[in-house]
């Protein structure tokens, strides 16, 4: 199977559109394959030739002079209706047509093409088509077997299957089956000349590419110089005869001696696609227009979603990436072709489909945006189901989640590239999805692995600390919490790898803040912190109201000796230390005085509620502490990224 665009030249619009009237239903048509000539040499071309129905047919806005003459010649007849033709004909010479040329002719009259609206042929004037010696003649269908052909109004019972008894089966009227219909519906659709009424197109030429289920035929019709002759053909001209020994050589007989092709073994006269295969005038191929093909392709792609137990939705990715597209939506012929090739070849053997998605290049994906991306991410989703075993909105929530936004829908493009990089290698490493999903325990006092790291493209800052962050050094994310606790978008590499092993003030203060937040009664330092929080409350001033401060911070040395590997604070005890060092006024680091400044000021706030918020208005303490939290009248950096952190 190998579908290849190829290009059909017509003397007329109106023919081009008969050709896709035979294509739709699968007839197989064959455009003037041969020229005959009356008694004087005179050529006479009839149009369409329809081998398996035996039927020459033409259609012109009036009846060619000699096409009686030829009619009653292909009809085998000896009987010249001379009334029936006119005068003009009767003064035309007969036309010699051979015996394996006989068929029925067929004429279609006027300067119109069928329409399905009030009847295919109420607009003829001869209601139908005309024979060498009758009238009307319609296209019809058989109701039982379908089988194609033209008889006297159409009747089926005529039609040559024999599935309907003449006798039971009287006058039954096929031409206007549905699938008939359908055919001149798909002929007058087609455009060729769109800013243009169909009335005044009709006879101009008209070229169509389409497409055709034969591989070689595109280069046989591009390289064929229309003087087809075999190399044995023309060596018996060239040569005398003695020279022969009246066989003809196999090697040669097929190649033709004018273009790098072969010739048609049966007739000679015309380019055939490979050796030993007949042109497409011996054996006529139908065409493929586009909504045929894409038609097609559906069907292909269903049945291979049946094959292969996909959904039909990978199946499509597949195919797309087969072709080097992410929709086919406007892709040309030429690539239907290709994707149709490859649905059908694995339709054979559905195990040589691919079912792995291939990372895109970074560059490729900064040349795709919006709507292209989120296809894109959507074909991964499939493929992933199908490899991790999670149910697909499972998955599509953490990819959601991984690239940090609520839906595919309100995500940014550098978003979608992430998701998309991120998906590709989940694919390729269903563990490291594991790793995300189900994230290992983490060991006390510890933090844990990043989920996510990459180099800032711009400058930002950090959303727990609000570090500056300059584009280019490495911004990352952690884990989903649990609740009450919510995500945290990027943050610095301090925040990622160190706040817990070389932690500041700031990094105490944060953690305080959100456990508080989060309406936890203890707060959990490992010995780093703990030491860090300890050097601060040593550093007050002396005095009556810092001496339980400076109790608290003996204490925390104790078990910062002992190498506690987790010391927990409580809640109320982290409230006081907190304000006492804001009241001590230290000489503190600029981001740590800040830092302090706002915890001491929203833990007020919770304490003291100075705007009078009911809580009972709220389905937990964290919405009611959030909402104190936002109602600050000068916010600070805290109440801006809100929270709680899991830090």
């Amino acid at each position: 199977m190998a579908y290849e665009v190829v290009t059909a030249k017509f003397r007329t619009e109106l023919h081009a559109r008969w050709s896709i009237f035979f294509d739709h239903l699968r007839i197989p048509w064959a455009y003037e394959p041969v020229t005959f000539n009356d008694t004087q040499g005179t050529p006479r071309t009839p149009t369409f030739w329809l081998p398996q129905q035996r039927i020459w047919f033409n259609a012109e806005p009036q009846a060619p002079a000699w096409w009686g003459r030829f009619a009653m010649a292909a009809a085998g007849s000896d009987h010249w209706a001379a009334a029936y033709w006119g005068k003009k004909a009767e003064h035309c010479l007969p036309v010699e047509v051979p015996e394996e040329w006989h068929g029925l002719p067929l004429l279609a009259e006027g300067l119109l093409f069928p329409d399905d609206e009030y009847g295919p042929w109420q607009m003829f004037e001869a209601s139908g088509m005309r024979s060498y010696d009758d009238e009307p003649y319609q296209w019809t269908m058989c109701p039982q077997c379908g089988v194609f052909g033209a008889t006297f109004w159409g009747y089926a019972e005529r039609l040559p299957c024999g599935c309907l008894d003449n006798r039971e089966h009287h006058k039954v009227e096929g031409s206007s089956d549905s699938r008939l219909l359908a055919a001149y519906r798909a002929a007058l659709t087609e455009q060729w000349h769109p800013d243009s009424a169909i009335e005044a197109t009709l006879l101009l030429p008209t070229v169509r590419e389409a497409l055709v289920d034969q591989a070689g035929a595109a280069a046989a019709q591009e390289s064929c110089t229309r003087s087809c002759q075999s190399l044995w053909d023309q060596r018996c001209q060239e040569l005398p005869p003695a020279a022969f020994r009246g066989t003809s050589d196999p090697d040669t007989d097929r190649l033709c001696a004018h273009c790098p092709g072969f010739v048609c073994g049966q007739c000679g006269e015309h380019p055939a696609s490979a050796l030993n295969i007949p042109c497409r005038v011996c054996e006529p191929l139908t065409l493929l227009t586009e909504n045929r093909a894409r038609q097609r392709l559906n069907w292909r792609v269903d049945q291979l979603a049946t094959a292969t137990r996909q959904h039909g939705r990978t199946v499509n990715a597949i195919l797309n990436r087969a072709i080097g597209v992410t929709t086919r939506k406007n892709i040309s012929l030429a690539q239907l072709g290709a994707a149709l090739t490859h649905a059908e070849q694995w339709l054979e053997n559905p195990a040589s489909m691919p079912t792995a998605r291939t990372a895109m290049p970074r560059t490729d994906l900064e040349q795709l945006h919006g709507a292209e991306l989120r296809n894109l991410l959507s074909t991964y989703v499939g493929p992933l189901a199908q490899a991790l075993r999670e149910p697909i909105p499972l998955l599509q929530h953490h990819l959601n989640d991984w690239m940090d936004a609520p839906s595919r829908a309100a995500a940014t493009d550098e978003q979608l590239r992430d998701a998309i990089v991120q998906a590709a290698a989940w694919l390729a490493d269903p563990a490291s999805y594991a790793v995300y999903a189900y994230p290992p325990k983490v060991e006390p006092g510890g933090l844990p692995t990043p989920i996510h790291t990459k180099a800032a493209l711009t400058d930002t800052s950090c959303t727990l600390c609000a570090a500056p962050v300059a584009a280019g050094e490495t911004i990352g994310r952690m884990p989903r919490p649990r609740p009450p606790f919510v995500p945290m978008s990027w943050l610095c590499a301090h925040c990622l790898f160190d706040r817990r092993v070389k932690p500041r003030l700031t990094d105490v203060l944060l953690r305080v803040f959100h456990h508080v937040f989060s309406g936890s009664a203890t707060i959990s330092l490992n010995t780093a912190e703990a030491r860090v929080l300890s050097d601060a409350l040593s550093r007050l001033p002396s005095g009556p109201a810092e001496e339980p401060l400076r109790e608290a911070a003996a204490a925390l040395d104790t078990r910062i000796d002992a190498d506690t590997p987790v010391i927990s604070v409580s809640a109320h005890h982290a409230h006081d230390a907190v304000h006492g060092l804001r009241a001590a006024n230290l000489n503190l680091e600029p981001w740590d005085a800040s830092t302090l400044a706002a915890v001491a000021e929203h833990l007020a706030q919770w304490q003291h509620n100075p705007h009078e918020i009911n809580e009972a208005q709220f389905a937990s303490p964290v919405l009611w502490r959030h909402a104190i939290l936002t109602s600050t009248p000068t916010p600070t950096a805290l109440a801006e990224r809100g929270g709680p952190f899991w830090v």
